[in-house]
């Protein structure tokens, strides 16, 4: 893994910023994909950034002292990498960027319990403050699981404890409204964009009585769901192809 702290390069991995800001969880990250030195999607991570920082009364670095940092860190990086860039609140910024290992075919989620709330002050912000998110993670893999499935108040399907959602049913390609609480995640936005998905709210029935499941990351980009609690999901060919498509047309346009 290689750090970047405030511009700088560090030797040492652990010359974090020492701060109340992560002791308390105070600030933001966007999870970016990198291939060999290029970012991809980077206008519309930073767009997200910004947004959430007005929302959550911080203020940003200097762009241009972000992406000079983009670029010292990932020089000379080949292959694909997960850069993570952190801003906190006290006005200190790090980068860390370490390679994309390799994922499952599929993965399993469980549905968690505790409602996730959607009008929260931190609902669609990516924030630091990630232990809701953890918590679940830990839940679903101690019952065996991979990740977790959050509902809302509403008991309408909102996202895994780490990426999005997307469901195949015979009206075509859905995922959960953003009203549900659901973070705003670049891969879903390319694939409403891009492939006519639909968002709208629907409940955990429906995600069950689906033909297909999937996880949308900015990392893993559509990742196939094999299980959802006991109900297991065969390979569907409309999936393989969205998959195969989305890539292709992200990757032709890295920064779309």
């Amino acid at each position: 893994m290689k750090l970047l702290v405030n511009g700088v390069l560090q030797e040492d991995l652990g010359k974090l910023p020492y701060s109340n800001s992560i002791l308390r969880g105070d600030g933001l990250f966007e999870t970016i994909l990198t291939i060999g030195q290029k970012t991809v999607a980077w206008e519309r991570h930073y767009a997200r950034l910004e947004k959430s920082a007005k929302q959550i009364l911080i203020t940003l670095q200097a762009r241009i002292d972000i992406e000079v940092g983009i670029e010292k860190i990932i020089a000379n990086a080949t292959g694909e990498s997960r850069l993570r860039l952190n801003v906190l609140a006290d006005g200190d910024w790090f980068i860390t960027l370490e390679p994309v290992s390799e994922g499952k075919e599929s993965i399993s989620l469980m549905k968690i319990n505790e409602p996730k709330i959607s009008k929260g002050a931190l609902s669609g912000i990516k924030s630091i403050s990630y232990g809701e998110s953890l918590l679940a993670v830990r839940k679903a893999s101690a019952a065996g699981f991979d990740d977790g499935i959050f509902l809302n108040e509403n008991e309408d399907v909102v996202e895994t404890a780490l990426s999005n959602l997307l469901i195949l049913t015979e009206d075509g390609w859905q995922t959960p409204a953003l009203s549900t609480g659901c973070l705003p995640g670049i891969s879903r936005e390319l694939l409403i964009k891009w492939f006519e998905v639909n968002e709208r709210e629907f409940k955990f029935e429906e995600l069950l009585d689906a033909k297909a499941v999937y996880a949308t990351s900015s990392i893993r980009l559509i990742q196939p769901v094999g299980k959802v609690e006991d109900r297991l999901f065969d390979k569907n060919l409309l999936g393989e192809e969205l998959i195969e498509n989305f890539k292709s047309k992200l990757f032709s346009n890295m920064n779309p």
